[in-house]
């Protein structure tokens, strides 16, 4: 009788083990994360300061943040012909952990890009939160990256 008692015991908790759900991760999404940012990302939209994002991607007024090997940085747009205008130069280095981009800028105007990726439609995008040494140089955009 105490065998019958402790397998309906241990099967009772086994239950209750095997069917127990932890709720906190059904409404998050899988965290998307890139150990390498190489490549020209394509800026499609920035923020506002009423608070939300702009699409500027028909516009032609996009920036191009190219993070080449091994660490040359450029920003630039492209004008009406078709050539490159650089913005800003220098040299990068990523920290996967803190998903967080340092460019050492030869003139001082150095910044810090923290990224926050996300994918859509088969193609890597990220939000990416610019500081720079100003408030003028310091904005939010949402980049799609071109590789």
């Amino acid at each position: 009788m105490k065998v019958y008692r402790y397998l309906i015991l241990a099967l009772l908790c086994a239950l209750s083990v095997s069917c127990s759900k932890d709720n906190t991760l059904d409404n998050e999404e899988p965290q998307t994360v890139l150990s390498d940012i190489a490549g020209t990302w394509f800026q499609y939209a920035y923020l506002c300061s009423d608070g939300y994002f702009v699409d500027i991607s028909d516009t032609g007024d996009c920036a191009y943040y190219e993070f080449a090997y091994p660490n040359i940085f450029t920003q630039y747009t492209v004008n009406e012909s078709g050539e490159k205008e650089i913005i800003k130069q220098g040299e990068w280095v990523y920290n996967a952990e803190t998903k967080i981009a340092h460019i050492t800028e030869p003139k001082g105007w150095n910044l810090d890009i923290a990224f926050d990726f996300g994918v859509l439609n088969d193609s890597y995008i990220a939000t990416m939160k610019i500081k720079g040494r100003t408030q003028n140089s310091s904005s939010t955009i949402k980049a799609r990256l071109l590789r």
